[in-house]
């Protein structure tokens, strides 16, 4: 497996993570009917780091709206008559409170991978110290495992 370093453009290969130049596509048929290597080229770094950026700034500010919006519509607690409509209520009401939560949690997440942006220790596994592949912190920018040490984390969290 091929995992393209973070930090300096190249990639490393699963097997002993030797340093290569870049990643070689399959072929694919070009213009009038030859076949050769196409070569992808990664982002630049610079590019990369401010692709990623902007993602957590974006992420940051609609989780920040979204709280604000949800402190804003909080309602004083409803007494009702009747228990099936109180436990109605109160079961809405915990599940807004869980929403917070989680929402302040990813809040926290996102802070602290744009405080590691600044000192340069952004995009290293937790647990490894290996970087973790810039194709998975597209998809989540605030990743705090690569995904072989995160389902590590994740099985022995189910265990306890």
């Amino acid at each position: 497996m091929i995992q393209p370093c973070l930090w300096s453009g190249t990639t490393r290969s699963g097997k002993g993570n030797k340093p290569m130049a870049h990643t070689i596509s399959p072929r694919r048929r070009q213009p009038g009917g030859s076949t050769g290597a196409v070569r992808r080229a990664a982002p630049p770094l610079n590019v990369r780091r401010a692709d990623l950026w902007q993602e957590l700034v974006r992420q940051r500010a609609v989780l920040l709206a979204s709280a604000n919006l949800s402190l804003a519509a909080e309602s004083a607690a409803e007494l009702y008559a009747d228990p099936a409509d109180q436990a109605s209520t109160d079961l809405e009401h915990d599940v807004a409170m869980q929403v917070k939560v989680r929402t302040f949690e990813r809040l926290r997440h996102i802070e602290h991978a744009l405080q590691l942006m600044r000192t340069k220790d952004y995009g290293q596994c937790r647990h490894c110290r290996q970087d973790i592949p810039y194709e998975r912190l597209k998809v989540q920018p605030d990743a705090q495992f690569c995904v072989p040490c995160l389902t590590t984390v994740e099985r022995k969290a189910a265990h306890n």
